[in-house]
């Protein structure tokens, strides 16, 4: 098609003037001819017994109901086209089975039209090779197939032919998306969370799912809108040991504290958020629940631990329902569906501050026997084990917290002890000198420094391998002993006089015989029988059996009997317990004296206490027997 630009001097002069005659004919100064139409396809990859929708985008093609016609073969159904404008089009492509694998021509149709809609010649298309289309065995689709910058949002995965295992699946879409787990429910079926970082870029993303060695990609599965969900968080960083108010701002979120609807902020277990330890520590709920001023606003109080690795560290929002689940009556933690998670990447930075360890430092020290047995030759094996640790305390402390307190001796009772470990950063340590020693009338035991030269971390071991002649039972009285760093900051020499005792007995675990898959019936009462260790006041005994039932629940039956050789467990509390394999432990120790440091410029404050002791370890099934 030829447009006719002419001059319009003349015209123009005399239509001003107004006189339509007069205007001599004039030639055409230019033409503008149409470009040939272009087109782009996607995806042109596929599994076998998949349905693709294939999205055409065309440049001069002004589509119509009707023009599209696709080839890809006979065993590869074209499904009736959709024509969404002249220049953007879906046609759904449905793979047989038995489809051959490989590149395969694909062929596009249609009529070329002009601006006005009238026909005026065909265009035909065909891509080849590896330009073509190509089917593989297996492939992937997923849903929903689109996201806003900064959302967080789970997907569907669907596979075909596809063999997805629990543990050997991830997902990978490109620079800027987070997967933050995937879940398997079968061979073709998989569920994943994933971030858009809202500093990501829009457009479509190939999306891979890489079981072990094999990786389904599925092209251009994922498009991410120009709209986003965002936050920013002020300030946007703290010291270590820092206690901080903050704010949250976001943009198109939906922050509520109207009803049984909270917003929480997660920023780790190192950083507690409208929390004091140990709560900010659990894993039931994301980080703390804050104060909403608006749907876009919301404050709050960080307290970062003195032991917060330095760095960048991800800010979390979380709007979430509370209901009642399990029919109690009471909107216990846990019991919440989340509306709405809107993640900052590294959006807030820990600063390191210098840690003196002559102010307030802390010594985890220990001196212990330890017997496992094995379960397939019975043998006993020994360890005999030594350590020192100097350390600055984290403030707020990490880790689990405190047990349950210690019942009556003889009493059993079950417990289900928080399964995993809280996220907790590396305790500081510090430098005592080159040698550190646990001295005693009968003998010395020396302890050498020993540093990560990737960590820096500082901890003392034997120098030579101990034997059971290095513990010198009989309530022997250690002193322990640091040589002294020549670093100002670091801990200077010093002596603590009977830091530490051991067992007054070498005793021995009689019943019952862990190995060789030793299996007790819940329906009885289990007999423990040991020679007596003669423990005293500050010495205790303690059995246990533990283990996790087909939930992943951690479950554990515990006792602290009295040394006189024997103890019954009885039928009732074993039949509490799920049935399965478990570890077997029986062992006695001492946790006394405790003590402070006191050679730093602050106030005293952590409590030391070493521990020495000697315990047997095993596997022990429990199983009820056939028929009973």
């Amino acid at each position: 098609m030829k447009h006719v630009l002419a001059s319009l001097t003349c015209g123009t002069a005399l239509l001003a003037a107004g006189l339509l005659s007069g205007c001599p004919e004039q030639e055409p100064v230019a033409t503008i001819e149409s470009a040939a139409p272009q087109l782009r396809i996607s995806p042109l990859i596929g599994g076998l017994g998949m349905t693709v929708d294939l999205s055409l985008r065309g440049v001069n093609t002004q589509w119509q109901d009707g023009d599209l016609r696709v080839d890809l073969g006979e065993d590869i159904t074209i499904g009736e086209p959709t024509v969404n404008g002249p220049n953007n089009a879906t046609v759904p492509v449905t793979i047989a089975d038995s489809a051959l694998l490989g590149y395969r021509p694909i062929t596009i149709e249609f009529d070329r039209r002009d601006a006005e809609g009238n026909d005026i010649s065909a265009a035909s298309f065909t891509l080849r090779d590896v330009d073509g289309f190509l089917v593989q065995p297996g492939g992937v689709s997923i849903t929903p197939d689109r996201a806003r910058l900064g959302e967080t949002l789970t997907i569907s995965i669907t596979g075909f032919n596809t063999i997805l295992q629990e543990g050997s699946a991830w997902v990978d879409m490109g620079e800027d998306v987070y997967v933050n787990w995937v879940a398997v429910q079968d061979e073709t079926h998989a569920t994943a969370s994933i971030s858009i970082d809202q500093r990501a870029e829009p457009g479509w993303r190939d999306v891979s799912v890489r079981n072990g060695q094999v990786v389904y990609t599925a092209v251009e599965a994922l498009f991410i809108e120009r709209s986003s969900i965002a936050i920013e968080i002020q300030p946007e960083n703290g010291n270590q040991g820092e206690v901080l108010p903050f704010s949250v701002e976001g943009f198109n979120t939906h922050f509520d504290s109207t009803g049984t609807r909270e917003t929480l902020v997660d920023m780790s277990s190192s950083i507690c958020v409208n929390e004091f330890w140990p709560d900010c520590q659990d894993t039931v709920e994301p980080g703390g629940v804050v104060n909403v001023l608006a749907p876009t606003v919301a404050t709050g109080t960080m307290r970062i631990s003195n032991g917060a690795a330095a760095g960048l560290y991800d800010v979390r929002a979380y709007t979430v329902e509370r209901q009642d689940f399990d029919g109690n009556g009471v909107l216990d933690p846990g019991e919440f569906t989340i509306l709405e998670e809107v993640v900052l990447h590294e959006g807030f930075e820990v600063r390191p501050v210098p840690i003196d360890c002559n102010d307030n430092p802390g010594v985890g020290f220990s001196f212990s026997v330890s017997r496992s047995i094995d379960n397939d030759t019975c043998n006993v094996n020994e360890n005999v084990s030594a350590s020192a640790v100097f350390y600055t305390p984290l403030d707020p402390p990490c880790g689990s917290p405190p047990g349950p307190p210690v019942f009556p001796y003889d009493i059993n009772y079950v417990i289900n002890p928080p399964s995993g470990g809280a996220d907790c950063p590396t305790t500081p340590t510090c430098d005592a000198g080159p040698y550190v020693y646990l001295e005693s009338e009968l003998n010395t035991i020396t302890l050498e420094r020993q540093e990560n030269p990737f960590t820096g971390e500082i901890r003392y071991t034997p120098d030579r391998q101990l034997v059971l002649d290095d513990y010198k039972f009989g309530y022997v009285a250690y002193d322990l002993w640091a040589e002294g760093s020549e670093d100002e900051t670091q801990i200077p020499e010093f002596r603590k006089e009977d830091a530490l005792f051991t067992l007054p007995s070498d005793f021995e675990l009689l019943a019952p015989q862990l190995c060789n898959n030793y299996t007790h019936d819940p329906s009885e009462d289990l007999v423990v029988e040991w020679t007596p260790g003669n423990t005293y006041d500050v010495a205790g005994m303690s059995v246990s059996w533990s283990t996790t039932d087909a939930d992943e629940v951690a479950w554990q039956i515990i006792t602290l009997p009295w040394d006189d050789g024997e103890h019954a467990w009885e039928q009732e509390y074993w039949e509490q317990m799920p049935e399965g394999g478990g570890n077997f432990g029986f062992g006695a120790g001492v946790g006394e004296p405790k003590w402070f440091f006191d050679f730093g410029d602050g106030p005293v404050g952590l409590e030391n206490e070493g521990r020495s002791g000697l315990s047997y370890s095993g596997f022990m099934l429990v199983r009820a027997e056939e028929g009973g």
